[in-house]
Parts: structure tokens; sequence; C-alpha cells
């Protein structure tokens, strides 16, 4: 999901669904630079779990977007946008523990000393993209393209926001308790606990152990085990749930009509990419 709602707005949707593991596969070998061996291992691996997505949870993400584009037209509250936040972290940790249980875990645990290496390659360079994006500039800018970036993911759900609107989220941004060089810190952390894990990996003969390692990981990028990255990652969950039960309380019938129409048509695309593929078509 992560790979294809950024695309949406493009209305390719069902295509980037449909191609989700080639999407994934392209995304990991740059990391991993997988030899001739594992490469069509992991490519099995993505194909499997696609195949499982597209039995039972793609229908219910479906669902999901269409209670949400159900619920667009009236005005919400800060504990509902939490739940539904809350249920989409939910399915991630669904999603990223089912892949790690799988053949996966064993191509992972197969990773050379070379390949660690151009992973930690990677990792760094991810990073470098990372602070010219988010720490590039004063307090200021970093501001002002905080804005942007809220603003922009708004438009893809409600369309144009108008000047009232765009003044409230900068008003409101001011307040953020998002810090980029603490979350830069955190992203850190979270890349050698990765590195540690696949580590692991590599001495842990039981495949039910690896799959478990590789589970426990999982589920700490969604949740922390250290409780100072855990309340922070809940201070910002808290306010960003404020903001956007704030900002689509401020949009009128047009924008609201908008985001439904939108969320019900990525639900369509998605249940007929879904869809068996017939002599007729999906």
């Amino acid at each position: 999901m992560a790979l294809i709602l950024p695309l949406s707005g493009c209305s390719t949707v069902g295509l980037a669904y449909r191609q989700a593991d080639t999407l994934a596969w392209w995304w990991l070998d740059r990391r991993f630079d997988f030899d001739d061996a594992q490469a069509p291992r992991v490519r099995q691996a993505l194909a499997q779990w696609l195949d499982w997505h597209r039995r039972r949870p793609l229908g219910e993400d479906t669902a999901l977007l269409e209670d949400l584009a159900r619920e667009a037209s009236a005005d919400t509250r800060t504990e509902r946008t939490c739940r539904w936040w809350q249920t989409l972290v939910d399915r991630q940790a669904l999603y990223l523990q089912t892949l790690a249980s799988g053949p996966l875990a064993d191509v992972l645990a197969g990773l050379s000393d070379a390949q660690l290496r151009h992973l930690q390659q990677a990792l760094d360079e991810d990073n470098r993209d990372w602070r010219d994006r988010f720490l590039r500039g004063d307090a200021d800018q970093r501001q002002r393209a905080s804005r942007e970036r809220v603003i922009d993911r708004a438009e893809l759900v409600y369309g144009r926001l108008d000047a009232a609107q765009r003044r409230f989220v900068g008003e409101r941004l001011r307040a953020s308790p998002w810090d980029p060089v603490r979350w830069m810190a955190e992203r850190q952390r979270q890349q050698r606990d990765l590195i540690e894990t696949l580590q692991a990996l590599r001495t842990t003969p039981e495949r039910e152990r690896r799959a478990a390692l590789l589970q426990a990981l999982a589920r700490r990028a969604v949740e922390p085990d250290e409780q100072e990255a855990r309340q922070y990652r809940e201070q910002l969950l808290r306010f960003q749930c404020e903001l956007a039960a704030d900002l689509h309380n401020r949009t009128d019938a047009g924008q609201r009509r908008d985001a439904a129409e939108r969320l019900q048509g990525w639900a369509r695309d998605l249940r007929a990419a879904g869809a068996p593929v017939t002599a007729a078509g999906p």
C-alpha cells in the first residue's frame, strides 16, 4: 500500500497493485543486491504474499476505504481519526509479519558480508536523501516545506485547499512536536536494529526461530520497544490525529464529496485489480 497510494493521484492504483510484487522486488534488490540464486526465491516469496493478500486482506482493505468514503461527508473527532490510524498500523504489522514468516526469511538468512555492506551503503544513501528533504535550510524553510507536504497530501484526497485552510495548516504545524533531528536518530536506530537482526539470522539454523526474529523486527518497526521512542511516536500520532480531524472539519461539502469519490474510486480500482483474470478480462 505504501508503494501504491503515492501513485493514486495519477489514477494508477489498480495498475500499481497488479505490479506490487515487481515494485517491491525493485525496492528490495536495490538495497540487498540479490544474487542469481536468491533472486527467484525472493520474487516467489513476494508473489506468494501478493496472492495471499488477494485472497482475503484485499477485500478487507477495500472495505476500509469504502467505510472512510461513507464517513467523509460528516464531521469527525480526534479519537475517531486515531482509531482509523491504529487500524492501518495493525494491518501494516500483519502484512510485515506475514511476509517475514514466509520463505523470505530463508533468503535473508543467507546474505553475505558483501550484501550486508551493500545494504548499509543503500541505507546511508537513503539517509542523505532524507536529510536533503527534511533537514535542509533553517527552521523557517523546514516549516514551509513541512506545510507544503501536508497540503499536498490533503489535496490528494480533498482537492485544492483554499487560502484559509492553507493558513490553518501552517499555523497548526508551528505547534507540531515533530523534530527532524530526533526522527533522523530514530531512523538510524531502526536501521541498526535491521542490520543486527539480519546478522543474527545468519547464525540461526532453525526456520521457525528465523521467522520469529523477523516478525519481532516487523513489530518493533511499528511499535518500538524503547519507552522514550514509543512515547514520542504516541505524541506525534496524537498531534497528527488532531490536525487531520480539525482540517477535515474545515472542509466544505464539495471537498468532502471529492474525498468520498476518490476513496470509492481507489476501492473500486483495488477490487478490480485483485479479481481473477479471465479471457474476458478482470
